[in-house]
């Protein structure tokens, strides 16, 4: 028995005021729906309405009755409005995780211009350079570079992270410069322990062909802040994404070498919990950050939009 199905039935003939207009609605007989409504009152087990010739009257019972299935019919229409609003509207709270330079240089100076496109939007940033359990955390979506390492994840790849060999001028005037990937393993490398093989740096010569060198350091850190901060001190060399010395480069702070051996490319994903389709939201927060790294003078070069 369809209940709820009765339940509506019995309020269109109360507000209806007879079967038959009720009938020419569902495009069934007006014997049909009265057969319902006896069946619905079999099953509060009270009589509902009285029956004439012409008309029908609630009896008491029907009338407390009416006035419940109203409220229910209401509360579940509001469900079904606020269900659909949540799938199709762009609002509510997204919590997204994102390495702490990135989300620094990268998300937070965006954030005014996401808010004046999807005003109804609530932002819940995590910065950490370290792994995210997304389902632990409750992490909606993530920004992910280097190769996952958990098959499990669903991820969405939107585009490749260039990187660069850079180092201060106060560290080349102080220990020279590296012509080749092998002249490194003879200097002072500064590793970013948040991805792997972090001490094995590739390279591709003009052939395509790539090198891999392992490096030495005094210096290693899971934050790639710090291993910023450690290259401007002249500690030593990093292999690092190019975006994160944007205005060092361009200050002149900084330099890339090895200009004839290009390091390898890290991906750039985003990633969403397993087994948990990517709601409108989600992919309106997306798209509206691909789109504004494609167009950073930092990034522009660094990030190829994949094709989705």
């Amino acid at each position: 028995m369809d209940r709820l199905r009765l339940m509506e039935i019995f309020v269109r003939v109360v507000e209806t005021g007879n079967f038959s207009a009720v009938a020419r609605q569902a495009n069934t007989t007006q014997s049909a729906i009265s057969k319902q409504v006896q069946a619905l009152e079999a099953d509060v087990g009270v009589l509902l309405l009285v029956r004439s010739t012409r008309s029908h009257t609630l009896t008491e019972a029907g009338r407390l009755y009416y006035q419940r299935c109203r409220q229910v019919l209401e509360t579940l229409e509001q469900a079904r409005v606020e269900v659909h609003q949540a799938e199709y509207e762009v609002s509510g709270l997204l919590r997204v995780a994102a390495p702490v330079a990135f989300g620094r240089i990268h998300i937070v100076p965006r954030l005014a211009a996401f808010y004046a496109r999807y005003p109804k939007m609530r932002i819940d940033l995590q910065l950490d350079d370290s792994f995210v359990d997304l389902v632990a955390a409750g992490i909606d979506v993530t920004f992910r570079m280097g190769e996952l390492k958990d098959s499990r994840l669903i991820a969405r790849r939107i585009g490749s992270v260039a990187r660069a060999v850079i180092v201060s001028g106060d560290y080349l005037s102080r220990h020279g410069t590296p012509q080749t990937p092998d002249d490194l393993t003879r200097h002072n490398c500064l590793l970013y322990t948040g991805i792997r093989n972090f001490n094995e740096w590739t390279f591709h010569t003009a052939k395509d062909k790539p090198v891999t060198v392992r490096v030495g350091s005094n210096f290693q850190s899971n934050s790639s802040e710090a291993i910023r901060q450690g290259v401007l001190e002249g500690l030593g060399i990093c292999y690092s994404p190019t975006w994160i010395y944007g205005r060092d480069l361009r200050e002149g702070t900084v330099k890339a070498i090895l200009d004839n051996y290009r390091p390898s490319a890290l991906p750039l994903n985003v990633v969403y919990q397993p087994e948990r389709r990517p709601s409108i939201k989600i992919n309106s927060f997306v798209n509206f950050f691909t789109e504004a790294f494609s167009q950073d003078p930092d990034l522009s070069l660094a990030i190829r939009p994949a094709v989705v």
